[in-house]
């Protein structure tokens, strides 16, 4: 226990572990980490005693400097002498001023920039200055220049954060301020009662002090009249600024439990005259630390001076408590467009100087009583600790973001997400389009002959087990939309299944190799791999991985077919609640449906939608695959995912996607650049895109980006400036669905030139017949547009335009046609008898008008 009185307390600056306590006796103390093996020397906070000073008894005043090679306190007794110490047993006369008159120490201040140089002020004396300037060093000060404030008396004294400047509140009556630079021949000097509490706060532009229960805030830079009165309840006994924070100032009040917190806010800018201030008051002792049934006053308070918000407390009776302050909460928007609740604390605490200063305190970290109080906190949202959307789009639009899309991905500074949307983009633009797998696989184009010829074209197999011998087999389907489908999501052909799964291998991507190895039903292929990603994560930071692969290509080897009805699908539903890898997930769904119900593979959302999209054309049936495709198409829309644009292409489904990503992240640039580089102007009508385009032009321009607006808006007007090109039409095989133009095409080639015309009247791929022409029913065949040498001009040209009347001719609607020639024979008396019946009505018309004018004429009698 302690014994004495104590009547103050104080951190030192430059030792963050070590504080001093006066009254009756001067005492250094240690603060260490909390143990129960050890007892305390104070009985609320772990702390060790190192030394006292018994020299001096009875301080008025106590003041630690800040000197970093030995503790050292300025003392301040009742006869007006003045010590320095530095708890060593050695004693230095030097080291101790003693004023001409007899009097009264009220204040000591510490110059922080010299840390030699002390300030003291005394009570007043008519023929004594009450404001001495001491440089320890120098030796007692003697000199007139060292004397200030002459039959005056000095109630409180600070030091300017920036400059020699001493500012002191003297004679009940001004606040003088000292530029030592000058000397004691002038001062400016204030007005005021307020010459109590003198204190700068740490941004060094506010002064506060006080007087009674009104306290006064100033602003250093002009001191014409005060800048903020806050008036309270009870008179005040100690005023101090939390060192850590900017303008958080804080007050005890006589007969007081509480400590009261001032939050000092400006309405627009730190420098701004106009300030609010944000009251709140605390009770720091709980219940446990009463001595009576009333809380204990508090008398002095001490701020850490670089752990964040961390002070010391003493009580009346003498108790000493370490406090944190509890997190203040404040609301704000964040550019990730969530409204959290925001601690006034530095996010990134443990990279800040004010932690890295502090962590030599072995109790400034390690206090479990601290750290696991209610007085710390941890950061609510841990996405707002990431990189600031704005400085994000800033960056990239320094590496040419969306400027260059020949530019490999890989060098921008992308998201996985963004790298994946881009590189789908850039395999689905073909031939200056961004066709969606929508239109590809002919979905929702109602009853025309595209989407019928594309029904009509689906083959569906049934698919062997290779590596195993069972009945349970599965059937899929194919036809020219889904192989182009399959390939434009990234998938590759049987025959090059081998290749491309060794390169995801190459990739570390080997749960899914696996995974398309099962799909394409490589039982045995996809066991090779999980054994190899088993071996390969041995060594990882993550052991689970290894195992994971390796139980995994236990439970493929002995996968049966015929018997997984009974084992298999017993256990997967537990088991992919614990299998975190969703490829792996996949694969045991996909082996373990029933009646091809493939909906727990079709809503594995941790696969990509490629993915997922590619295993639908393949396994899905026509009428399900729509539905399918249109239910992703309506959840990239609902969710704002870019990957959808695989499925709308450029369209207006598209650009509603493209809406809902803008909505959840505020991400504009990526919008818009995706609308510039494939979409076409044609949809640049829509409101949309063009806010999307100005706003991202906006953002350049304010980040004073000339050289990439100027860029992008050539990249605007130049790019497809041309009209598109038409959509080219070709004939195809009602049996096989093979075009046959292009098989003419390359069968012309082998033919000899010397034959004008080139009829055929089956399909060149698969020989059936081509259908008949609805007037001579005869197998339609097809000329050659080919161009061949001819010596005459004039015979080139008639050549040219004789394969015309040849060529296929069909309706739209019904699609019945026949021979060019024929059709226009058939239609030509139709033609001209609705060209007579005109070209009658016609003079029927002019007939009638002659006759009414011949009707209205006048005919004049002769006048003689």
């Amino acid at each position: 226990m302690m014994s004495g009185t104590i009547h103050g307390l104080s951190w030192f600056p430059q030792f963050p572990d070590k504080f001093v306590t006066w009254g009756q006796e001067i005492k250094l103390y240690e603060r260490t980490q909390h143990d129960d093996n050890r007892r305390s020397a104070l009985p609320n906070i772990s702390a060790n005693f190192l030394a006292t000073e018994t020299r001096y008894q009875y301080a008025r005043c106590v003041q630690p400097s800040y000197h970093k090679n030995r503790p050292i306190i300025a003392v301040g007794l009742g006869d007006g002498k003045v010590g320095i110490c530095d708890f060593h047993e050695t004693v230095d006369n030097s080291w101790e001023f003693t004023p001409r008159q007899q009097r009264m120490c009220l204040c000591l201040a510490w110059n922080e920039l010299d840390h030699n140089v002390l300030a003291i002020g005394h009570d007043r004396h008519r023929s004594d200055s009450c404001i001495t300037i001491w440089d320890i060093e120098r030796g007692v000060p003697k000199d007139s220049v060292s004397f200030f404030g002459h039959s005056e008396s000095a109630h409180s004294m600070c030091w300017d954060k920036n400059h020699r400047v001493l500012i002191a509140g003297v004679s009940q009556k001004q606040i003088k301020l000292f530029d030592l630079k000058q000397g004691n021949t002038t001062c400016q000097s204030i007005q005021t009662k307020m010459v109590h509490g003198l204190a700068v706060a740490p941004n060094g532009n506010y002064l506060c002090s006080y007087l009674d229960s009104v306290i006064t805030l100033w602003d250093l830079r002009v001191l014409d009249h005060p800048l903020k009165i806050i008036q309270s309840g009870k008179n005040h006994l100690q005023l101090s600024w939390c060192p850590t924070r900017t303008s958080l100032l804080t007050s005890l009040q006589r007969e007081s439990p509480f400590i009261t917190l001032y939050d000092i806010r400006s309405v627009d800018a730190e420098s701004s005259r106009e300030v609010y201030h944000v009251k709140r008051q605390l009770q720091p002792f709980q219940a446990k630390y009463y001595t009576s049934n009333k809380p204990p006053l508090l008398t002095s308070l001490s701020w850490h001076n670089t752990d964040y918000e961390r002070a010391l407390l003493l009580s009346e009776q003498g108790n000493i408590l370490e406090i944190r302050l509890p997190l203040s909460l404040l609301t704000t928007y964040s550019n990730h467009k969530k409204l959290p609740l925001l601690p006034q604390r530095p996010l990134a605490i443990a990279n800040s100087p004010i932690r890295q200063n502090s962590s030599q305190s072995t109790s400034s970290l390690t206090s479990t009583s601290i750290l696991n109080s209610a007085l710390n906190f941890e950061i609510l949202d841990h996405s707002l600790s990431k990189e600031d959307l704005v400085e994000e789009t800033y960056q990239r639009a320094l590496a040419d973001y969306g400027l260059k899309t020949e530019m490999h991905v890989d060098s921008l500074p992308l998201t996985s997400y963004l790298k994946s949307v881009w590189l789908t983009l850039g395999n689905l633009y073909r031939e200056e389009r961004l066709t969606g797998l929508k239109s590809v696989l002919g979905i929702n184009l109602g009853h025309t002959s595209e989407a019928l010829m594309a029904s009509s074209r689906i083959e569906s197999h049934v698919l062997q087990w290779p590596d195993f011998i069972n009945s349970n087999n599965l059937v899929c389907y194919r036809s020219e939309q889904r192989d182009i489908a399959l390939k434009l999501c990234g998938w590759v052909f049987e025959q090059d299944l081998e290749r491309y799964v060794n390169g995801l291998c190459d990739n570390k991507e080997f749960s899914r190799a696996a995974m398309i190895c099962v799909f394409h039903l490589k039982i045995v292929f996809a066991c090779d791999i999980l054994s190899k990603a088993a071996d390969l994560s041995r060594n990882s930071k993550d052991p689970h991985d290894a195992s994971m692969f390796r139980i995994a290509a236990i439970a493929l080897s002995s996968f049966n077919a015929d018997r997984c009805n009974s084992t298999w699908r017993n256990q997967r539903s537990n088991a992919n609640k614990q299998i975190q890898d969703a490829h792996l997930r996949a694969i045991f769904s996909f082996l373990t449906t029933e009646n091809d119900n493939f909906d727990a593979v079709l809503t594995e959302d941790g696969i990509s939608l490629a993915d997922r999209v590619a295993f639908a054309c393949k396994y899905l049936s026509e009428s399900k695959l729509s539905d399918y495709v249109k239910q992703l198409i309506q959840k990239s829309i609902e969710n704002g995912d870019l990957s959808g644009l695989l499925l709308t292409g450029e369209s207006l489904d598209g650009i509603n996607i493209l809406q809902a990503y803008l909505d959840a992240t505020s991400d504009v640039q990526t919008v818009a650049l995706i609308a510039v580089n494939y979409f076409h102007r044609e949809h640049f009508t829509d409101n949309r895109i063009q806010y999307w385009i100005s706003s991202y032009l906006d953002d350049l321009n304010s980040w004073g980006l000339w050289e990439k607006r100027a860029e992008l808006d050539i990249k605007i007007e130049n790019l497809r400036t041309g009209k598109r090109a038409t959509r080219s039409v070709y004939l195809s095989c009602n049996f096989c669905g093979k075009s046959v133009s292009n098989a003419l095409q390359e069968d012309a080639r082998m033919r000899s030139a010397t034959s004008n015309v080139n009829k055929l009247s089956s399909c060149p791929s698969c020989r059936k017949p081509l259908p008949r022409c609805s007037l001579c029913l005869l197998h339609m065949g097809t000329t050659l547009n080919i161009t061949l040498p001819s010596d005459s001009t004039h015979e080139s040209l008639g050549w040219q335009s004789k394969p015309f009347s040849k060529w296929f001719s069909w309706c739209q609607t019904c699609r019945h046609g026949g021979h060019t020639e024929h059709m226009m024979q058939w239609f030509k008396p139709i033609y001209q008898h609705k060209q007579r019946t005109a070209e009658k009505a016609k003079r029927a018309q002019k007939i009638c008008q002659h006759l009414q004018v011949d009707e209205n004429r006048i005919t004049l009698p002769n006048v003689m």
